[in-house]
């Protein structure tokens, strides 16, 4: 089980943001920063990657670029749930809870479930 914090935005859409490292962030970096709408981060990450990665592997300046290429995206994987959560709060979402479950599909369920446990 994986701990997941729970925020609602005051439309009622709900997100669950998982604890610790990304995966989704390291593996896919500025892709997963635009579809998380973390825009300018996106934005900015993707053109450096793209033009880092412009440059031939086989020189000493090319495996400069990808060894920056690849620190970029370890740092997308170390702080990517961090921006997810700065970004909820900036555009209005509260946090509600920490819980624990195996996907953040069930993280919801579970603080739903739980929510509704303690109101009866």
């Amino acid at each position: 089980m994986k701990e997941f914090r729970i925020y609602q935005h005051p439309t009622g859409k709900q997100e669950a943001v998982k604890q610790g490292w990304s995966w989704p962030g390291f593996f896919f970096g500025p892709i997963w920063a635009l579809v998380k709408k973390l825009w300018g981060l996106g934005a900015v990450l993707l053109v450096v990657v793209l033009m880092l990665s412009a440059l031939p592997v086989e020189t000493e300046v090319g495996m400069l670029a990808s060894l920056i290429v690849l620190v970029i995206y370890i740092v997308c994987g170390v702080n990517g749930n961090n921006w997810r959560e700065k970004n909820l709060r900036s555009r209005g979402y509260d946090q509600l809870d920490t819980v624990s479950a195996a996907n953040p599909d069930g993280a919801i369920a579970a603080y739903i479930k739980s929510s509704r446990s303690h109101a009866e």
